[in-house]
């Protein structure tokens, strides 16, 4: 089937609620593990085992991140300016949002140390600097701000080498277009094979907080990215990767986590061979769910899991399935609501900040700023 997709923005709304799916099973994860055993008297076995794999929102994100960084940046030339705009970019986009959920961490931790009489230890200063970057699993910091901040350490390292692989590719062929793709595709299926090696126990890698063992995760998101964006025989490839996953999987172990990645990886290519990666997860509430899915993923594990040890700090005595379940409603929706005001107050200003780095510099945009608040201050004064 011939396929008839067009690439303007490198943007799909199927990918967006693909990502507000991830990150709502993500949160469900956490909200139900905070109420074991009380949930489980409440509902049926089979939504408990759902809600138990929860986790694989990870995954998920892991191969949609690798995904679109692809379209995003793959047909780029690699120079060192490109590259600091390319980091200014990400920073602008994930760090300001990120930092605030570190302050919000940090806060509620303060609060319950005060209002329960507890002494829970808070993050040196210097600890919160090295979370500000990214750092602390590489440096083993204990204890870290929130359970989930090890993805995003690992997303910012994989963003990095898969510029870097760009880069080396070019060199590699000097800046020859035509082997510049077969370059770029061996040196990241090399990767991607002690990638696997490593989470299925072949080899060891002894570097905390490395990403190289959740390679083969991102890797699968950029193959499927070579397909949409037609490159040479990026089917044969995909399809010859995908086959190695299951092999690792069938032959040496069975692991949850990358069984998530490869589902991943051939569900968003079904969709782009039958023209639908702009039709499915498209209503209102994917949508909602894939905008504020970055700060639903941040904020979840503070506001939700806290709301829910509240209640039942409160409702001790008078615990019930029932009540458990009502915990468990009450979390998610604070979770939501938390994330969507995040996202307005903070997210929404970083996106529009960084859509603007794409065509212009810092420098240019705060001229502007300045120019049009000159122009407002003006005729606020003439009114």
């Amino acid at each position: 089937m011939k396929n008839k997709t067009k690439i303007v923005t490198g943007r799909f709304r199927s990918i967006d609620g693909m990502r507000g799916v991830a990150a709502l099973g993500v949160v469900v994860y956490h909200m139900s593990l905070n109420l074991e055993p009380d949930l489980s008297h409440l509902l049926p076995d089979v939504i408990n085992i759902i809600f138990s794999y929860g986790f694989l929102g990870v995954p998920i994100f892991f191969v949609i991140s690798g995904f679109v960084i692809s379209l995003s940046v793959g047909d780029s030339r690699i120079s060192l300016n490109y590259t600091g705009q390319f980091i200014l970019r990400r920073s602008v986009r994930l760090d300001p949002t990120y930092w605030v959920a570190i302050a919000i961490a940090i806060t509620l931790m303060m609060v319950k140390n005060q209002f329960l009489n507890i002494s829970e230890p808070l993050p040196s200063f210097s600890h919160v600097l090295v979370h500000m970057f990214y750092l602390q699993d590489l440096l083993e910091i204990k204890p870290t701000i929130s359970v989930i901040y090890w993805t995003l350490c690992l997303e910012v390292q994989l963003y990095l080498f898969y510029i870097f692989t760009l880069w080396a590719s070019q060199i590699i062929t000097v800046h020859k277009n035509k082997l510049e793709y077969f370059a770029h595709v061996l040196l990241v299926i090399v990767v991607g094979i002690y990638s696997l090696s490593l989470e299925h126990k072949l080899t060891s890698l002894n570097i905390p907080g490395l990403f190289i063992p959740f390679w083969h995760y991102f890797l699968l998101g950029v193959l499927v990215s070579n397909v949409v964006r037609k490159l040479p025989y990026s089917s044969h490839v995909l399809v010859a990767w995908l086959i190695l996953e299951i092999a690792f999987q069938a032959g040496i172990d069975i692991k949850a986590f990358s069984i998530g990645g490869i589902v991943t990886s051939i569900f968003i290519y079904i969709l782009w061979i039958f023209n639908s990666l702009d039709k499915a997860f498209t209503n209102r509430g994917y949508q909602f769910l894939g905008k504020i899915s970055y700060t639903l993923y941040l904020i979840h594990p503070d506001v939700g899991w806290k709301t829910i040890s509240v209640g039942k700090l409160i409702l001790e005595d008078y615990m019930s399935p029932i009540l458990a379940g009502v915990l468990f409603i009450s979390g998610i929706i604070v979770s939501i609501v938390c994330a969507y005001l995040l996202h307005i107050g903070v997210e929404r200003p970083s996106l529009w900040l960084c859509s603007r780095l794409k065509k212009s510099s810092l420098r240019e945009i705060f001229i502007e700023f300045m120019r049009q608040n000159s122009i407002l201050q003006y005729r606020d004064k003439k009114q």
